[in-house]
């Protein structure tokens, strides 16, 4: 069972707190018998402490007297919940259990309440912790200090108390042995030892492609739209989303991780098609600056032409021709030259993109803009430089490394599921809290071959578990058969077979047998 109850007080004048008026599961915990003077006179309270392997609830009030004296008394309710778990409606299970024992255990007169003499049972407290869910915390744990002479005191109203105690980890906590929550109705009137609200929104950093872009998200319902910007070689790129959504749908390309406060995304764009280049190679009609090649070549052809045929005198024709020649041919090994070098800078521009037109070029993910908030449309967030199509050693290395967890998490995910799947089909060999726990995380494993057949495995003997654990001396004994016959009837169709046999034997012939068996809440 996640969650154990323990209730202590003074019933008799004589026996202190000593004794377990009720213990319900592990019983392995304190309950400490203080004087909380710092309470301004409240006759109820909570009084919180956060272990390293639990957490520990306590409503105490103040206004009882033992059952044998008119000397004033305390009752303890104390709630102890596993590390990493979390009670759903914590504040409304210790205000139900509270009302319970003060109207069932003990009597009132009309300004205090008085203890019977009577022994407690435990069946009534037991119903009430079934109705109640543990889910795995999210956040990331704290402890509370040893000494537990340092007790801060928080005035709050009950509202207030109630949202502190749907998110009670808080790093101010560390500080103190004990945390006290006391109601009132005008907190402003009250001095608290520590200023902290009640309801808070966690901040998540957000990373793209493993790098951090400085942004951060509150809101857990607020959507923002991240985008990737187009550039000279890649497409634009967006996504949009919440924290409630990237959490609960699991959408591909993000990951939440509630402990460390990070969103992750995964964002990928799309190349551009590659477009042939052309560059001019200075011998045809269209290449360039073969042009002005060619038609310096023609010019240096008509010259020569001209020298020969205006030949008057032979010497005068050589040393022309010579003269036209041999400029001709340093000009067209300059031109080439010059064709060559144009050629190799538009190679170099290509390579480096400086051909772009509108400039945008390197991707750098650590600078980001958020965009204008509105009510009706999400929040736009730029990545403004979009992708970066280097990469150093360091951001290789950390893909690499994240890609490695990456693979380490989803072996460990089926290893997990594979365990699972095993012990759910031996469901009737495990605790009614193994089982809880293999329901809760059930959905962890929806990429797994094989989920679906799991998951209904999975629910229905969450749904014997949920029936067994509401038995009670109120349940009639031939709907228990009829109900009883009908779960063995569906474990078998589902190849549960160990549990239907199981199931089966809680159905004797024999009417005080019946009896004896509806008794048995705790275990199949």
């Amino acid at each position: 069972m996640a969650i154990s109850l323990k209730i202590k007080g003074n019933k008799r004048t004589n026996e202190g707190i000593g004794n377990d008026l009720v213990s319900i599961g592990d019983n392995r915990f304190q309950v400490i018998d203080a004087q909380y003077p710092g309470s301004k006179g409240a006759t109820d309270f909570i009084v919180i402490r956060h272990l390293h392997d639990k957490s520990i609830y306590t409503i105490v009030c103040k206004n009882v007297t033992p059952c044998d004296s008119n000397r004033e008394g305390t009752l303890y309710i104390s709630v102890s919940v596993p590390a990493k778990e979390h009670v759903d409606g914590l504040f409304n299970m210790l205000i139900e259990l509270q009302n319970a024992y003060k109207s069932m255990c003990m009597t009132y007169d009309g300004a205090m309440y008085h203890f019977m003499a009577r022994n407690d049972i435990a069946q009534p407290f037991e119903e009430i912790i079934a109705r109640y869910r543990t889910v795995r915390y999210p956040y990331k744990r704290i402890a509370t200090g040893e000494d537990l002479t340092a007790t801060a005191y928080l005035f709050m109203t009950p509202e207030q108390i109630s949202d502190l105690l749907n998110d009670p980890m808080r790093g101010e906590f560390s500080r103190y042995g004990e945390v006290v929550l006391v109601p009132v109705g005008d907190p402003s009137q009250y001095v608290s030892t520590i200023n902290i609200p009640a309801k808070i929104w966690r901040s998540y950093k957000i990373y793209v492609n493993g790098r951090q872009t400085g942004q951060t998200l509150s809101d857990p319902t607020k959507t923002v739209t991240i985008t990737l910007p187009e550039t000279s070689s890649h497409e634009a790129v967006s996504t949009t989303f919440s924290i409630s959504q990237a959490r609960e749908t699991r959408m591909p390309g993000i990951a939440v991780d509630d402990e460390a406060q990070i969103i992750y995304l995964n964002m990928q764009p799309k190349p551009k098609p590659i477009a042939p280049v052309h560059t001019g190679n200075g011998l045809g009609d269209n290449g360039g600056n073969g042009h002005n090649g060619g038609r310096r070549n023609s010019g240096g052809n008509k010259r020569m032409f001209a020298v020969i045929a205006a030949g008057v005198i032979v010497v005068l024709g050589i040393l022309a021709y010579v003269f036209f020649f041999s400029g001709d041919e340093k000009k067209e090994d300059n031109n080439n030259n010059n064709n060559n070098n144009n050629i190799e800078n538009n190679d170099s521009q290509d390579k480096n993109g400086k051909n772009d037109v509108d400039g945008t070029d390197k991707a750098n993910l650590d600078s980001i803009v958020a965009g204008k908030d509105q009510t009706d449309d999400p929040e736009e967030i730029e990545v403004l430089e979009g992708f970066d199509e280097t990469e150093d050693d360091a951001t290789k290395n950390q893909k690499d490394d994240q890609a490695k967890k990456q693979k380490e998490a989803e072996q460990k995910n089926k290893n997990t599921y594979n365990d699972y799947v095993a012990r759910i089909n031996k469901a009737e060999t495990l605790k009614f809290s193994q089982i809880d726990q293999i329901y809760r995380e059930r959905t962890n494993f929806d990429k797994q071959e094989g989920y679906t057949e799991f998951k209904n495995k999975v629910e229905f003997v969450k749904e014997v578990v949920d029936y067994i654990k509401g038995l009670n001396s109120k349940t009639n004994s031939n709907e228990y058969k009829t109900k009883i016959q009908e779960l063995a009837t569906r474990a078998g169709e589902l190849g549960l077979n160990g549990l239907k046999s199981k199931l089966m034997q809680r159905i004797p012939a024999s009417p005080n047998k019946i009896k004896e068996s509806i008794k048995k809440n705790t275990a199949f």
